[in-house]
């Protein structure tokens, strides 16, 4: 009976050891397999590639989101082996997605061309929560763009979006070779905080914006929204001067550079369940911002109080 018994283990963990080995196998048999294939393009100057997708498909984690705005990516395409070397023909190209059940996606278009004089192309893709999530809920949404003509390859990233805490977040939309980038920051708290006890309110006490509206002038001025703060170096990022938030801001502070003063921060208030959008000019029209894809930091660095 004990060599039975032996023999079952000694059997299980082969079979295990093979399944991890088929496993390894299959997975570095795929990253082989398009190694080759981008070889093999771009012997036949053949280039076609995205900021966001990748022949592996690309895995993306957004953490905190807020799970009631729509979410939205800006998917660029290009034909370029570096600055110099591109295609040498138009390519044809289709797009198709898939999603979560809890979700509503969408592209802003399903196929096209990326003409070889363009070198750049790109489309949109949205995702929007289609019943009410709570926190760690999940929603994904997986973009697959394959080229037709003149080779085909097959390009794909699945983008998974958690909802955090309800509270305060904010992202970049950014594109290479674009002079700007916008900043979104949104809010989807629903109370103000007190911030001098009055009435029967006490400091740090939450009030709902129903009962906020029946407060008088001088009580209402007791109670906050979020103040949000964004600081940048003006070297790299200059904010837009006509930004609303940059108009309402409650302060800002700036540096001198060359005998020239910047604004290297500003700090605004940021309404109920809505977002603002900051926009900054980039230094060098190279650099693709976009946070948190693309970017595991954030060029403008972000913090909010109340």
């Amino acid at each position: 009976m004990k060599k039975r018994k032996l023999n079952k283990k000694k059997i299980y963990l082969i079979l295990g050891i093979i399944l991890f080995v088929i496993t390894i196998g299959l997975t570095y048999g795929r990253y082989a397999y398009n190694g080759l294939k981008e070889f093999y393009l771009a012997s036949k100057n053949f280039y076609f590639y995205s900021d966001k997708l990748t022949s592996n498909r690309a895995i993306y984690q957004i953490d905190n989101w807020s799970g009631v705005d729509s979410y939205q990516l800006t998917i660029n395409l290009n034909n370029s082996k570096n600055n110099l070397i591109h295609a040498n023909t138009d390519i044809n190209y289709e797009i198709s997605y898939i999603c979560s059940s809890n979700a509503l996606c969408s592209v802003s278009k399903t196929s096209d061309t990326l003409y070889e004089a363009s070198i750049t192309d790109y489309f949109t893709a949205l995702i929007t929560p289609n019943e009410a999530l709570k926190n760690n809920d999940e929603v994904w949404m997986e973009v697959t763009v394959k080229s037709t003509y003149p080779y085909k390859k097959t390009l794909s990233a699945r983008f998974i979006l958690k909802v955090g805490i309800p509270g305060i977040s904010y992202a970049i939309d950014d594109v290479e070779g674009r002079p700007y980038f916008n900043l979104s920051v949104t809010n989807t708290t629903d109370y103000y905080l007190v911030k001098e006890a009055f009435g029967i309110y006490e400091i740090d006490q939450r009030i709902d914006y129903n009962t906020y509206l029946g407060l008088s002038d001088e009580d209402k001025s007791k109670c906050a929204l979020p103040l949000i703060t964004l600081t940048f170096d003006p070297t790299v990022v200059i904010l837009d001067m006509t930004n609303t938030a940059y108009l309402n801001a409650e302060s800002y502070t700036t540096t001198e550079i060359n005998g020239y003063s910047y604004v290297n921060s500003i700090s605004f208030r940021i309404a109920l369940e809505s977002s603002e959008a900051v926009k900054f000019y980039k230094a060098s029209t190279n650099m693709d911002y976009t946070y948190p894809i693309v970017n595991e930091t954030s060029i403008v660095n972000f913090a909010y109080s109340q």
